[in-house]
């Protein structure tokens, strides 16, 4: 049998373009993120640049985090997926808070498809 998954995805409003412009610190977030969750990273961030912002991802064993940051927008796109017990939403909440965000969207709980 498989564990269950947690899954949180959201998009953030109202952060300030420098923020959203420094993606080291955005990825030492996600780190960050990860541990509230109860998930271990399973390296270091990938984070890609680019000329509308940027997108910081970390793989882990037990689920995956991963942020689209927008600056000129002031928002960014959040998906958090962790294997239960962890907690997406806590992870969630570290990203928002850090950040200074207002959640403009915030999509409920998923559960996986049964598999088999």
């Amino acid at each position: 049998m498989l564990a269950g998954f947690d899954h949180r995805i959201a998009e953030l409003s109202g952060v300030g373009a420098e923020r959203l412009e420094d993606a080291d610190a955005l990825a030492a977030l996600i780190v960050s993120a990860a541990s509230a969750s109860g998930i271990s990273p399973g390296g270091l961030p990938l984070v890609r640049r680019g000329p509308q912002g940027s997108c910081i991802a970390l793989v882990c064993l037990d689920g995956h985090l991963v942020m689209h940051a927008a600056p000129a927008r002031g928002g960014c796109l959040v998906d958090i997926v962790v294997r239960s017990p962890g907690s997406a939403a806590r992870g969630l909440e570290v990203i928002a808070r850090r950040l200074g965000a207002n959640p403009a969207s915030v999509a409920p709980p998923r559960q996986p498809p049964e598999l088999g």
